[in-house]
């Protein structure tokens, strides 16, 4: 648990690291890469007037369309946690610190459902995009990271030991064994516990009962404002893109070598910030953060990402059709 341990908070130190020198170009030609990389895919050969890009580091690409992948391993790993976290909350009984750690996987569990139902069915992915396989690892390890880093040590020690006993063992089945009755009745009684937190803060007392409820009651309440903005921003853009790659078909025998040209999405936080989907993710990774914080559990870890998405907004505020 200690090596996993250390291992999950050099990803999250690395990750930041590297996001504030993209972010603030400390190293030209690293950060121009990073920079690259974090766009995923949403640039094209016109973003690269110096023709740096046709050399051969640059030409390790996956299909855009891999960014389904990511929420794939999310939803998987995640499951995995959370069923380990609702045991420890039935077993832990009221401890604020378990429970609200059950309540922040719960919730990432919810929010990367929905990212992988917009992934597979709302986002149109721009034919022949391309990111970068540094990109696509980063993401993967990222969805593989959060869920230990909202885990309760007592829950990712269990996920530990079940991913030793897998890998001893050669076979990935074995991660959530032995799933009996007594297990399944202890994820029940767990899932009562953060219901029931989610909406009273309850196992403190005095002053602290009053900051932890603010907290955790505030972060799921940010949550799901976040949530509920991103979805709705995504469905827009996607709605947009789709049109402009109908216009964009029908008009293509008409204007050969012409400039393409992208619809400009309107109403709600688009008349406040350029990105308003990135402006909602980070406001519902500061929900899960409060709510872990609130509880006397701390998951901090995971708002470091938050310089990453500074990239790829900028890549998006140019061309918001291909987010």
């Amino acid at each position: 648990l200690i090596q996993a341990s250390r291992v999950v908070n050099g990803f999250w130190l690395i990750f930041f690291g590297l996001s504030v020198v993209a972010d603030l170009n400390l190293v030209p030609g690293l950060s121009g890469f990073l920079r690259a990389v974090a766009k995923r895919g949403k640039d094209d050969e016109r973003d690269d007037p110096a023709g740096k890009r046709r050399r051969p580091w640059w030409q390790v690409t996956v299909p855009h369309g891999w960014f389904t992948h990511f929420y794939v391993v999310g939803v998987l790993w995640n499951a995995v946690a959370l069923f380990h976290s609702l045991i420890e909350c039935a077993w832990a009984g009221s401890d604020p610190s378990v429970v609200g750690a059950a309540l922040a996987s719960t919730l990432f569990q919810a929010h990367v459902t929905r990212r992988l139902y917009e992934s597979a069915f709302v986002s149109i992915h721009r034919p022949g995009g391309r990111m970068h396989v540094v990109g696509y690892l980063i993401g993967v390890v990222y969805y593989i990271c959060v869920p230990l880093t909202l885990s309760h040590p007592l829950a990712a020690a269990a996920v530990a030991k079940s991913v030793a006993d897998a890998w001893r063992r050669g076979s990935i089945a074995t991660l959530l064994e032995p799933i009996d009755g007594t297990k399944l009745a202890a994820a029940a009684d767990g899932a009562r516990h953060v219901l029931k937190f989610a909406f009273t803060a309850s196992g403190r007392s005095g002053v602290g009962a009053l900051m932890s409820g603010f907290c955790v009651m505030g972060g799921v309440y940010a949550w799901g404002v976040g949530n509920a903005h991103q979805h709705r921003y995504h469905v827009a853009l996607a709605k947009l893109r789709g049109r402009e790659k109908r216009r964009e078909n029908v008009e293509k025998k008409d204007r050969v070598g012409a400039a393409k040209e992208y619809d400009v999405p309107r109403g709600g936080w688009f008349e406040v910030v350029s990105c308003p989907h990135y402006a909602a993710e980070v406001l519902l990774y500061v929900g899960m953060c409060a709510v872990a914080c609130g509880s006397g559990f701390g998951a901090g870890g995971i708002i470091t990402g938050a310089p990453g998405f500074g990239p790829a907004a900028a890549a998006t505020r140019t061309a918001p059709m291909l987010a």
